[in-house]
């Protein structure tokens, strides 16, 4: 099994360091989007797509590329961080447009990050000690569960 995380973490790297927490127990390579033309996407079994959260949606440049990708994988799921802890509602857009693509969502998990944005940005921000030991630790559940869903599912 092959899995590609491709990650946008603009600010405070909340992001990436989920992303990094799943690689460390699944055979992932995890990258910035911006080296996501350097990789074949349908050399991967299980593609993962995730950002902070900006104004309620996933960084742009991840709609982006899968409105152009036009890649056979199938698998796919959905992460983010976020200042707030509507981190499922937060993700439905990204997720419904992967479904659009025809793609299947084996899941979608998000946790609270550092939030600088604007007036937090005056008290140092909010969520200071996200994501943490527990977060990153939700974040090797998630992921082993994906590829256990992914497994069942070729099983069939």
């Amino acid at each position: 099994m092959k899995i590609l995380i491709i990650v946008k973490s603009k600010h405070n790297d909340n992001t990436m360091k989920l992303a990094e927490a799943m690689s460390e127990v699944a055979p992932a390579t995890v990258i910035d989007i911006d080296y996501a033309k350097f990789y074949k996407l349908s050399d991967y079994d299980i593609v993962g797509f995730g950002s902070g959260i900006y104004f309620g949606r996933h960084a742009k440049e991840l709609f982006e590329l899968i409105k152009v990708s036009n890649t056979k994988n199938k698998y796919c799921f959905v992460f983010s961080t976020s200042g707030s802890k509507n981190y499922q509602r937060n993700n439905r857009a990204l997720i419904k447009l992967l479904e659009k693509k025809e793609k299947t969502v084996l899941g979608s998990f998000g946790c609270q990050g550092l939030d600088k944005f604007f007036i937090f940005r005056l008290v140092g921000g909010i969520n200071k000690d996200r994501p943490n030991t527990d977060d990153f630790d939700a974040a090797q559940s998630f992921i082993n569960n994906i590829m256990t869903e992914y497994k069942n599912l070729k099983n069939d």
